[in-house]
């Protein structure tokens, strides 16, 4: 899988993935709940992952294993 930009929407119980590749288009879509989002994680080739800048996404990086990087 050609997966450059994972974009993570975190809910409150289930979080939904958007997997872009280099030209930006829609690669895969997937929705998890949210204590399974490591397993789902550790399937995907390395790649950047945008979350929202909230609390919940600070709380998020070290539980998926991530190094977070605010800007």
């Amino acid at each position: 899988m050609d997966l450059k930009i994972l974009g993570i929407d975190l809910g409150k119980t289930v979080c939904r993935l958007a997997g872009l590749h280099e030209a930006g288009a829609v690669v895969f879509r997937k929705r998890a709940q949210r204590h399974r989002l490591p397993d789902l994680l550790d399937g995907l080739p390395p790649s950047v992952a945008a979350m929202e800048a909230c609390g919940g996404a600070l709380f998020s990086f070290p539980a998926i294993g991530c190094d977070g990087k605010m800007t």
